[in-house]
């Protein structure tokens, strides 16, 4: 009888799976307290206004929609930055 029992048990256990394989898991901390606000640095308003200063020469040389469009773009992040 004890044989019997343990063939039924070996029996309903062969119909788990043979391979468990493991999940990978991943924990992503981010710094959100130390996110910090601060100015546009005078270089980077510098260099807005020679992409400004860019896109009116390239409107003079390629003049159309997309150049304009291109002019107004770049002085208003310069506008912004200033």
């Amino acid at each position: 009888m004890a044989n019997e029992e343990v063939e039924r048990g070996a029996k309903e256990r062969s119909h788990a799976p043979e391979v468990v394989a493991p999940t990978t898991k991943v924990n992503v901390a981010l710094p959100f307290s130390s996110i910090q606000i601060q100015e546009p640095s005078r270089d980077l308003a510098e260099l807005a206004t020679l992409v400004e200063a860019l896109a009116r020469l390239v409107r003079q040389m390629s003049p159309g929609h997309e150049s304009e469009a291109l002019v107004k773009r770049a002085r208003a992040v310069a506008a912004r930055l200033q």
